[in-house]
């Protein structure tokens, strides 16, 4: 699987370097021109890690830049500072993961953001820990069993084709966790291509088997431009909807 890295205004010797120091990951770098630019392609394709310099953000007036980015993007981002013990407070509330001094070895840096990588990459969702995929289980008014591929809500069976059932058993691994539409892709189908309109379908197949009214869903929720979140219980996003009885 391959990976992106956005830079911007990041020195290019630096960014030489961490793209040869980087060898955990099959690594995708891009250098954006701009602020502008960074956040069109964050809004219209996926990335792992953003690395923007502060004194560039600076030269532009830009340092609030990160606040409208953490509306549209969970990605970790690294902030390269000259004075990171005075930058960190400020652009830890502003959105930013990281704030590292460009003066640090690059090998330190390296690894820092291959820390950062690996977290969103791999540690921010369940995924399938000692075999757990194998034994059935339940969360909130959802039970599953992989190995039979049951799927019963709240003690009513369903019948879920194989790609809609991959997502359920995702979604049920990750409660209240959202997850990107990349996320779903290389997670639950272990695929790549084009992440929006490869989920949009299945998510709207599995909500016609589980929603009790797919006009107003309850256990899956769309977070608008990130993605989805499962919700164990139909009362913790529906208002209307009346309280779980039955559960197995």
């Amino acid at each position: 699987m391959e990976y992106s890295v956005l830079t911007i205004g990041i020195p290019d010797e630096l960014f030489s370097n961490l793209k040869k120091l980087i060898v955990q990951y099959r690594l995708r770098f891009i250098m954006s021109p701009t602020v502008h630019a960074a956040g069109q392609m964050l809004s219209h394709q996926p990335f792992h890690l953003l690395m923007v310099n502060l004194e560039y953000l600076r030269s532009i007036q830009q340092t609030d830049w990160l606040i409208g980015i953490r509306r549209i993007s969970f990605v970790p981002v690294i902030i390269i500072s000259d004075t990171p013990e005075k930058d960190m407070k400020g652009m830890i509330e502003l959105g930013a993961d990281m704030c590292v001094s460009g003066k640090w070895p690059y090998s330190m840096i390296a690894d820092l953001a291959y820390a950062q990588l690996r977290r969103y990459t791999e540690y921010n969702h369940y995924r399938d820990p000692g075999g757990a995929e194998i034994s059935p289980f339940q969360v909130g008014d959802i039970f599953i069993d992989p190995a039979r591929r049951i799927v019963m809500v709240q003690g009513r069976s369903v019948d879920l084709r194989p790609r809609e059932f991959s997502l359920l058993l995702y979604f049920m691994q990750n409660p209240k966790i959202v997850l990107t539409a990349e996320q779903i892709c290389e997670h639950a189908w272990e695929m790549e291509g084009s992440y929006n309109r490869g989920v949009s379908g299945p998510i709207a197949l599995l909500r016609k088997g589980i929603e009790p009214d797919i006009s107003n869903p309850c256990y899956i929720e769309t977070i608008p431009r990130i993605g989805y979140r499962f919700t164990a219980y139909r009362d913790e996003t529906c208002d209307d909807c009346s309280s779980s009885v039955g559960l197995l």
